[in-house]
């Protein structure tokens, strides 16, 4: 007679939360907890994209966003409430996903993707999601995630349907793709100096709860596979397309990657620089500098326009400032003036480096607009060096 085996069951399993997807093959409750994910954009494909990821249990979560909840977010939007209306999206969502799993930690930054998030944050991903309607702040991702070797993975709506895409670094590229259409867009977008000019959506993009729900939790699973490292079943290279019209899905072929493309400059090697952060000011930071490159030839290069004098358009008053170009309305002198001028304010003055020439050398590079844990792109001794604001690191705080 055959002896029965006997099976030991863990009861424990399944009071755990973590423990409720155990059953699936390839299946990392572990890496899942310690994983760090950044969602940029907390919209309607947002929403669905960290309740997906809540209910996965991840660990931390940081979400990007800078705009407040509108009544019409209701409709589309899982876990935004009618009490929200008014609050900034990113602090809405992330204190909203906390009644479905108290356990995700999360971090929200209210500001705009291309200036607002250090590469130093995402360099400390394990992935990307970005949930967004604008092509000019893909390409901000695109670059921000290639700079610090970060695959990200593209969501996009539109009426009944959606399309996303895995950009991996080396293997797939979003800017690599873009059309010469896409560019002159991107190129109009890019001449505006204020944040919301610069991200708003021309026109109104309809779309329905159920396309943002089935092209986030495919979002989500690439994601997973990210996180697992299972290349071997990502869709890294290739395409998919939802139509919700004819239920009708597409998979394909990416295009190849082009030679010369900005989005694959990579960072490398990265100095991490414990004794700066992005509250020392430009004198202190150019002080530290001097002395770690045994120079003092050298300049900060930034990517942002900083703006040293603002003039207004009729009566040509002027005022000194020093600050990213698209945070321009946020500096208080340049406030005053518009409150004195009452009239439209044009730039008089720029830079795209910090060196000892630096009008307001007691300014700190948060004032400039430079924010926590950045990458500072140094030109010193005939290189270009990668220094992180590493004493910024415990900015970096999940809860």
């Amino acid at each position: 007679m055959k002896k029965k085996r006997k099976i030991k069951l863990n009861l424990n399993r399944g009071q755990r939360w973590d423990g409720t997807f155990w059953a699936i093959p390839g299946w990392n409750a572990k890496k899942i907890k310690e994983a760090k994910v950044m969602v940029v954009g907390a919209g309607a494909l947002g929403n669905e994209v960290v309740k997906n990821l809540t209910l996965l249990n991840i660990g931390h979560l940081v979400i990007v966003d800078f705009d407040i909840v509108e009544y019409s977010n209701l409709a589309k939007s899982v876990l935004f409430r009618k009490e929200d209306k008014g609050t900034k999206k990113a602090l809405a969502l992330a204190r909203n996903l906390k009644s479905i799993n108290p356990e995700v930690k999360t971090l929200s930054i209210i500001g705009d993707i291309a200036t607002d998030v250090g590469l130093g944050v995402f360099r400390r991903m394990d992935v990307i999601i970005g949930c967004l309607d604008n092509r000019l702040a893909r390409l901000f991702i695109n670059q921000h995630s290639f700079k610090v070797n970060k695959t990200w993975v593209d969501g996009a709506l539109e009426n009944l349907s959606g399309q996303f895409h895995v950009y991996r670094p080396g293997t797939s590229c979003y800017e690599c793709n873009l059309s010469d259409a896409a560019w002159e867009i991107i190129r109009f977008r890019m001449g505006c100096p204020d944040i919301a000019k610069r991200n708003e959506t021309v026109g109104s993009i309809a779309t329905t709860p159920i396309a943002s729900s089935i092209i986030g939790g495919f979002q989500v699973q690439e994601a997973l596979k990210v996180i697992f490292d299972n290349w071997g079943h990502s869709m890294a290279g290739e395409g998919f397309q939802y139509d919700g019209i004819n239920n009708f899905f597409l998979k394909y072929e990416g295009p190849g990657l082009r030679e010369e493309c900005d989005s694959h400059l990579l960072f490398d090697p990265i100095y991490e620089a414990t004794n700066l952060s992005h509250t020392n000011t430009v004198r202190e930071v150019l002080d530290w500098l001097e002395d770690h490159f045994r120079t003092n030839e050298l300049k900060i290069l930034v990517d942002e326009d900083i703006v040293l004098q603002a003039t207004a358009a009729k009566s040509g008053s002027t005022c000194r400032t020093a600050i990213y170009k698209n945070h321009l309305s946020d500096a208080e002198e340049v406030m005053q003036l518009n409150r004195q001028a009452d009239e439209e304010l044009f730039i008089g003055q720029s830079t795209t480096y910090i060196d000892r020439t630096f009008p307001m050398p007691d300014r700190t590079l948060e004032q400039i607009g430079i924010p926590f844990l950045d990458i500072l792109k140094v030109e010193a001794n005939q290189n270009i060096h990668f220094v992180e604001l590493t004493g910024d690191e415990n900015k970096l705080t999940f809860q």
